[in-house]
């Protein structure tokens, strides 16, 4: 009797044993194949939000139309009167925001480019002082594009005092000065200065507030535009 309770004690515990050893090695086996699968698994890379070099930036807000191909560009700025012979120096010029922007006087409209290029427009569409024609359409943007014909020099015609090439004369211009018909004499220092001076004027005349913009100036606030020197 004594000999049936032992093996019987013995079998319940030998049981008891064999039932945890099962579930531990179950539970650790499964903690094992979840972590060697994951650990299998390569991380995907980072997804690359670079743009290819090769592909242009995008161009937002750009209302100004691009230069044409090849060879003819439009410089965004100029220098005048590098070589003056007053006592101002040069003087920068913004020649994209004069053709592209709203910059009549009354800033509502694009100037056209025959405002300052005067002699690129057919002998018709001339007005006094202007006598020079060397085009047979109005020139614009698009028309200077379609065509291969350069755009002439302003000192092509106004030279600098003293510097009239052989054979060329300097050429004159009768005006309205103030309240007087004035002849002169129309070298590059006042050809310059009556087209700047007198589209500035009137722009102040209707809006006196551009006084406050930097780099606005009328006729009579040379050292704005002018590095004295």
């Amino acid at each position: 009797m004594k000999n049936s309770v032992k093996f019987t004690v013995i079998a319940v515990f030998g049981v008891l044993v064999l039932g945890l050893f099962l579930r531990t090695a179950g539970a650790s086996g499964t903690r094992s194949g979840f972590f060697s699968n994951a650990m299998a698994t390569p991380t995907p890379p980072a997804a690359n939000t670079t743009k290819p070099a090769s592909t242009p930036p995008a161009t937002v807000g750009n209302s100004k139309p691009n230069p044409a191909p090849g060879d003819k560009t439009i410089p965004k700025t100029f220098l005048l009167s590098t070589d003056s012979q007053s006592e101002y120096g040069e003087a920068s010029f913004n020649h994209e925001n004069h053709a592209f922007l709203k910059y009549s006087p009354d800033g509502t409209a694009v100037m056209g480019c025959v405002e300052c290029h005067h002699t690129d427009q057919p002998k018709s569409a001339l007005k006094p002082p202007l006598m020079t024609s060397e085009r047979d359409v109005t020139m614009t943007f698009e028309t200077w594009k379609a065509s291969s014909q350069k755009v002439t020099d302003c000192r092509a015609c106004h030279f600098q005092d003293g510097n009239v090439p052989e054979g060329k004369e300097m050429p004159k211009a009768t005006y309205t000065e103030g309240e007087k018909s004035v002849t002169k004499t129309l070298n590059n220092e006042l050809a310059y200065h009556i087209n700047c001076n007198n589209c500035h004027d009137a722009a102040f005349k209707v809006r006196p507030e551009l006084k406050k913009k930097p780099g606005f100036a009328t006729g009579k606030d040379c050292a704005v535009c002018h590095k004295t020197t």
